[in-house]
């Protein structure tokens, strides 16, 4: 369970959904996805420095986008299993890899990007590969769904990915 103390409205929340049993851990390969992670939760360690008693800070709003993020994550795993039904794990690993690179293309090229925009724009490379791959099937594309849901957070540049 995550512990997530709200700043802005000093409240205590408790966050249970994501994958595994140890929150210090998913955090951190959280972060190896999406860096802007690190900004949204911070860590508070205890006095004690246990860090099974780990707490993190954060505000509203950043706890949002947080759980956008978490949840867009847990969308990309689904599509890229069925690409590595539709082709095979090489294959979706190489999408994936192919959008992480689009990423830091971003951040060299597009210098006023926050990391949380650069992590919009990492899910929607990887969601425009998955879908030119399965639009052979007959699969709608993800990526007005995935505007949709995003549209509150990001400008309208970074939400079409259009520098």
């Amino acid at each position: 369970m995550l512990e997530i103390y709200l700043t802005d409205v000093q409240e205590k929340v408790q966050f249970n959904d994501y994958p595994g049993d140890h929150p210090v851990k998913f955090i951190l390969n959280l972060k190896k996805i999406f860096p802007s992670v690190m900004e949204l939760l911070l860590p508070v360690l205890p006095e004690n420095e246990n860090l099974e008693e780990m707490t993190w800070e954060s505000t509203t709003q950043d706890f949002e986008i947080f759980k956008k993020l978490l949840s867009g994550w847990g969308v990309i795993e689904l599509r890229l299993t069925a690409i590595s039904q539709y082709k095979d794990k090489n294959f979706a690993d190489q999408l994936a890899k192919k959008a992480q690179a689009k990423r830091k293309q971003f951040e060299k090229e597009q210098k006023q990007l926050s990391n949380t925009e650069l992590d919009y724009l990492f899910m929607h490379e990887i969601h425009a590969l998955i879908d030119a791959e399965l639009i052979e099937l007959g699969e709608k594309f993800y990526l007005p769904t995935l505007r949709d849901n995003w549209k509150d957070v990001v400008n309208s540049k970074v939400l079409n990915a259009k520098f």
